[in-house]
């Protein structure tokens, strides 16, 4: 009798330990809020959630590359914009000194405002930059952007910025007049100013035909951004579908353990009082 009590303790100890140590993962799954916080509890489906852990990340941070670089390209695109309106402020004074009924007082005036808009147009492309990165000054060519999380030619995009200096817009093969550029041009006269506007209009197309390809350019990294974000959140649903608790019944499931430890303990302790009972009338006999 006293070999099948002792049998009885140990198996209610041994049901009372496996019901605490699953109360102990009840408990741990209900705070962290997962079906597998540890690798151990289910490593095919762990494995998976490591992996679309990691393809997040670099989703997430090919993303920040994209969004980087479109706002460098609208930065890239206000300095554009502004020098543009300076060569069309600059064609609106040659036009109007090449007029011959403007007395030549009226030409120094707009000749020294013809020669700061020059400098100006230098001053902006000098200035227009993006994380200390000089944009608009023709250093800016075949950048790659990692669009995508492999190392992958077609995951990949080439940017290049061209050169929106006085030196270089309007360019033009030197017909022997020396002037190339629009840093080449003056008004001082009505042939000088005639042909300046010559250069201007080239220039204005120049930095048309930039804006074209900036605005291009951003307008595809918006498509890219949402693609990113929608694999995001697909890769996002996909590893929550895996670890996703299921609470009511985790929550049940610890009650009926607590149910098994509690009866575990009393059949313990009735056990060793049975027990006891036994060795008593054992001594008194």
């Amino acid at each position: 009798m006293i070999q099948g009590l002792q049998r009885a303790m140990l198996n209610a100890y041994d049901n009372y330990k496996r019901a605490t140590e699953d109360i102990e993962k009840n408990v741990e799954k209900i705070s962290s809020g997962s079906r597998i916080p540890n690798f151990s509890d289910d490593s095919v489906d762990s494995a998976s959630v490591v992996r679309m852990t990691n393809k997040i990340a670099a989703l997430e941070q090919a993303n920040r590359n994209v969004k980087n670089s479109q706002d460098l390209l609208l930065t890239a695109d206000t300095g554009i914009a502004q020098v543009r309106s300076i060569v069309e402020r600059l064609k609106e004074i040659g036009i109007q000194s090449a007029n011959d009924t403007i007395t030549n007082e009226e030409r120094v005036i707009l000749s020294a405002e013809y020669d700061q808009l020059i400098e100006e147009v230098d001053f902006v492309v000098t200035t227009t930059k993006y994380n200390g990165i000089e944009l608009l000054d023709g250093t800016f060519m075949n950048k790659t952007v990692a669009i995508g999380i492999n190392d992958d030619p077609n995951e990949q995009v080439q940017l290049s910025l061209g050169d929106a200096s006085a030196s270089v817009l309007g360019d033009q093969v030197d017909d022997g007049d020396g002037i190339t550029a629009i840093i080449d041009t003056d008004i001082d006269d009505g042939s000088n100013a005639a042909g300046a506007v010559e250069i201007l209009d080239m220039a204005l197309e120049d930095l048309t035909a930039q804006q074209a390809y900036i605005g291009a350019s951003i307008r595809r990294f918006d498509f890219t951004i949402t693609n990113l974000e929608g694999m995001i959140l697909r890769t996002e649903n996909n590893k929550n579908s895996l670890t996703a608790l299921d609470e009511a019944k985790e929550i049940t499931d610890m009650s009926i353990n607590q149910i098994k430890q509690q009866t575990a303990l009393a059949m313990m302790a009735q056990a060793q009082s049975l027990s006891q009972t036994i060795f008593q009338l054992l001594q008194n006999h």
